[in-house]
C-alpha cells in the first residue's frame, strides 16, 4: 500500500520576468509558498515512508538555491546586463522561462534524486496567494 506524507510552510522570495506574458514582462518578485509530499511504502523497520526530519532538510536544501535570487534562463544571460550597489545573486536555470511551473519541477526533481526511485514526489508551489502549480515527479 502506498502512503503519502508531506510538509508545508516553506517559502521562497525571488525575482523573475515572464517574457511570455505581455502583462508581466517586467522584472517583478513573488513570495512562493512550497509544500512537498512524498509517496511510498511504509518501512516496517521504522514505520515511516520517509523520516520528516530528513524530508525537511531536503526541502530546505532544494529551496535555498532559489531564495532571494533573480531567476534567469541560461538562454537570456547574454541579453542581460546587471550592475548594482547591493547584493544581487542570479539563479541560472536551463528551462526556457522562469515560471512557477519550472521552479516547482526543479524542486521536485531535487528531492526525488536524493530520496531515490522508490518514491514519487509531489510539489505544490504558490506564486502569490492564489496561483499555483502542482508537480508530480517522476
Amino acid at each position: 500500500m502506498k502512503v503519502r506524507v508531506g510538509i508545508e510552510g516553506f517559502s521562497i522570495d525571488s525575482a523573475h520576468y515572464t517574457l511570455s506574458s505581455p502583462k508581466d514582462n517586467q522584472l517583478h518578485g513573488h513570495t512562493y509558498r512550497v509544500t512537498v509530499e512524498v509517496e511510498g511504502e511504509v518501512h516496517e523497520e521504522n514505520g515511516f515512508v520517509v523520516d520528516f526530519n530528513k524530508l525537511r532538510e531536503l526541502i530546505k536544501e532544494a529551496i535555498s538555491s532559489w531564495d532571494h535570487k533573480f531567476i534567469v534562463p541560461r538562454r537570456d544571460m547574454d541579453k542581460i546586463s546587471i550592475t548594482s550597489p547591493f547584493k544581487l545573486e542570479v539563479k541560472i536555470i536551463e528551462a526556457p522561462y522562469p515560471t512557477v511551473e519550472y521552479i516547482g519541477m526543479e524542486i521536485a526533481k531535487y528531492v526525488f534524486t536524493r530520496l531515490g526511485s522508490n518514491f514519487k514526489v509531489f510539489v505544490k508551489i504558490y506564486e502569490g496567494s492564489d496561483s499555483y502549480a502542482l508537480i508530480e515527479y517522476p
